[in-house]
């Protein structure tokens, strides 16, 4: 072969930089097509983990209802003068039996509190050494993966600086439903230990007058809320000294009339304008005492008899408060049936 045929072989093999322009700019084209259908495609896998989320919280409750006769307290904590003590702790600490984590419940009874009493805050003694509370586990089943306002590993720790401790407060995405959960139509208070009473629900399902299918057990909610100059988180562990951290939603009188402020820096959001917020995960306009919009466009509920709507940002506010009243005897609107 001659120079001049080796010099002409090697000059077709080679790209000219307009070439190599028109094949990154396809390549371009092609990732920008397919990102959003890739980003979809993660977003859908997500709500389908908090879909089922929400309907093992609701089923959960069931569950308990058949063991206790009664649905769980939104939170409990024995004051002075009564029986025996039991356990401490929010509605989710009293799910974990049912929602395979009996381990955590099981173990939660080190005290130094109210030893042999299952305690969201027990110092649980570890393994390889240390020690920690229920309250610092984050659980799969109470994290929404759809949010990034709060990593799963959770907030601050538990006790001051403790030798030993593990663990920090750990973030629920899943908001209950104050109506249901707690006795709301006895008012409020706010004095000390007392208010804890107001905390503890008087009905089971057949009590759900409304009918279960149409009463939101379950809605969701942001990890962390930062209004402005303020920053507040949801807690599944945490109770009711301090009620915007608790997760938890609804909180007022069953008319809609008067949202309580007892314990709380932020006065609770109850009736028409309670309907979940739309806003972004960053927004100085979250609200702690509401849940939020985590997918677009849609609030996912867990509804009382297990099974999950996804409910539009465009339904209206008295539509939606009929559906967290469970015994108020409204009738749905069609935008929510």
């Amino acid at each position: 072969m001659t120079r001049h045929c080796r010099a002409a072989l090697f000059s077709r093999v080679a790209f000219t930089l307009v070439e190599l322009l028109v094949v990154i700019a396809i390549i371009g084209i092609l990732v920008a097509l397919l990102l959003p259908a890739i980003q979809s495609a993660r977003e859908s896998a997500r709500r389908t983990q908090c879909t089922n989320n929400l309907k093992q919280l609701s089923l959960a409750c069931h569950q308990y209802e058949l063991a206790h006769g009664k649905l769980p307290d939104m939170y409990f904590e024995a004051t002075s003068g009564e029986r025996a003590p039991q356990a401490r702790g929010t509605l989710f600490f009293f799910l974990l039996p049912y929602l395979e984590q009996s381990a955590i419940y099981d173990t939660s009874t080190a005290g130094p509190w109210q030893p042999g009493f299952q305690d969201i805050i027990a110092r649980v003694p570890l393994a390889g050494g240390g020690f920690q509370a229920p309250a610092a586990r984050p659980l799969p089943a109470f994290l929404c993966p759809s949010d990034s306002t709060g990593p799963d590993t959770g907030l601050w720790p538990i006790w001051p600086p403790l030798p030993g401790q593990i663990g920090d407060w750990a973030f629920g995405n899943y908001a209950a439903n104050y109506q249901v959960f707690a006795n709301a139509a006895a008012g409020e208070s706010g004095s000390g230990i007392r208010h804890y009473k107001y905390q503890r629900t008087i009905l089971n399902l057949s009590k759900i007058m409304d009918g279960t299918s149409n009463t939101i057990f379950f809605g969701e909610r942001f990890r962390v809320c930062r209004p402005i100059g303020s920053y507040y988180a949801s807690l599944w562990a945490h109770g009711a000294w301090n009620m915007p951290y608790m997760p938890h939603f609804a909180y007022g009188n069953p008319q809609g009339t008067k949202g309580y402020r007892a314990h709380s820096g932020i006065v609770g959001v109850v009736g028409p304008d309670s309907l979940f917020q739309t806003v972004p995960q960053e927004s100085s306009q979250c609200n702690p005492m509401m849940t939020q919009s985590i997918h677009p466009g849609v609030m996912l509920a867990g509804m009382g008899d297990g099974s999950v709507r996804s409910i539009s940002a465009d339904v209206s506010g008295t539509a939606w408060w009929y559906s967290v009243t469970p015994n108020e005897g409204e009738v749905l609107g069609s935008d929510l049936q």
